[in-house]
């Protein structure tokens, strides 16, 4: 399984705008500066996020970007289904069964077509439990958990349209 990189700047924009001093919003241009990304790259994985409900877009002159939802309601697999897509990752051409069941019968060949066929099942469901497992972690883990190191009262907001 491979992650894609918006993956990852999509949980720097949250905490970004988690860490907004009062909240304001952040223009796509500050934001994608900060990033070190293209513009246009930036709104597309922007867009993804409004569309999933985890920010917002406000489109006015002193508009850009904000949390739509407290930053304990957003979990890591949210963020992850919103980028990659909440379909699974295991995807199978059933290449073994091209190969090894399209042998003419006999007694011999129905004996490893059937061996094959169970040895196929058990490694999708090998796969399939560990998808699970994956998305019940990511389920756990919300952006406030990402910033529990930082205490709250102990530290001034930041104002990254500055």
């Amino acid at each position: 399984m491979k992650m894609s990189k918006a993956v990852e700047q999509s949980l720097v924009v949250l905490v970004m705008l988690a860490l907004q001093k009062d909240q304001l919003p952040i223009k796509s241009y500050l934001l994608s500066n900060c990033l070190e990304v293209s513009e246009s790259y930036f709104k597309k994985t922007m867009r993804k996020l409004v569309v999933a409900g985890i920010v917002k877009a406000i489109a006015s002159k002193e508009g850009g970007f904000q949390l739509a939802r407290p930053i304990e309601s957003i979990t890591l697999l949210d963020v992850y289904e919103a980028i990659e897509g909440d379909s699974s990752f295991i995807n199978s051409t059933q290449l073994a069964d091209r190969i090894f069941l399209s042998q003419e019968s006999d007694k011999k060949v129905e004996d490893v077509q059937e061996a094959l066929k169970t040895a196929t099942n058990d490694v999708l469901s090998a796969f399939n439990d560990a998808e699970q497992e994956f998305k019940n972690s990511l389920r756990k883990y919300t952006i406030a958990q990402v910033l529990d190191g930082i205490q709250k009262d102990s530290f001034e907001k930041i104002d990254w349209r500055q």
